[in-house]
């Protein structure tokens, strides 16, 4: 919540400043819809705020089983852009992304699950629910084009990587078996199997595409 209300303040900061070195940038891509504000620090050098949000709901298979999944994008990012060339595009960026993406999960089986090296009836398990979190502040590393201080309207164009770190599964089940250690400890190989199923997903790609609007132009 503190960092909504902080990028809130820099909107409102951004809006009410007359002064040419602020624009604003809408996007979508792979971290979701989101608005950036860019202010120029010294020459050929940029610091941009965005937030990014969306959700997403499909269905899969993981492990054996069939899983209802709830994608939740929301990320609040801090970053410095360096434009190489003078009067052109292109720049370099890092900085780092406040990550509250995570991944909901649920499963309710008719027939019988697949958990760890096990099979065991729906009835025996109930309902299996899961999530799937990552580091909440992540570093990133990209390089794009678009300058939102440069110009009246812009493309802004963002290819990167979130290093988020190994995704972090957790499973639990609602079932009478619950209770059984060697449940539990199939359990716990079934994260295993999951977490490493996605363990790709610590490195986070990125690309967007916006349109900006440079504040500071009448």
């Amino acid at each position: 919540m503190r960092r909504i209300v902080l990028f809130v303040a820099v909107l409102f900061w951004a809006g009410s400043a007359h002064a040419i070195g602020l624009g604003v940038t809408g996007k979508a891509g792979s971290l979701g819809i989101g608005v950036e504000v860019t202010k120029s620090l010294i020459p050929h050098v940029n610091i941009r705020g965005g937030l990014n949000f969306l959700n997403y709901a499909f269905d899969q298979t993981e492990g054996g089983n069939d899983y209802d999944f709830d994608l939740k994008l929301k990320s609040f990012s801090i970053l410095a852009d360096l434009h190489p060339i003078p009067g052109r595009g292109l720049r370099l960026s890092g900085g780092i992304i406040f990550n509250s993406n995570h991944l909901d999960m649920v499963s309710v089986a008719s027939g019988s699950y697949s958990i760890g090296n096990r099979t065991y009836t729906g009835a025996e398990v109930g309902t299996l629910n899961g999530t799937v979190d990552f580091k909440s502040t992540a570093p990133y590393f990209g390089i794009g084009w678009g300058n939102a201080t440069s110009g009246r309207f812009g493309l802004a164009l963002d290819l990167g990587v979130v290093l988020q770190g190994t995704p972090q599964v957790s499973l639990t089940a609602t079932g009478l078996v619950t209770s059984d250690p060697t449940f539990v400890q199939e359990l716990n190989r079934e994260v295993q199997e999951l977490e490493n199923d996605i363990g790709e997903f610590k490195y986070y790609p990125v690309i967007s595409l916006g349109l900006s609007l440079n504040l500071g132009v009448r």
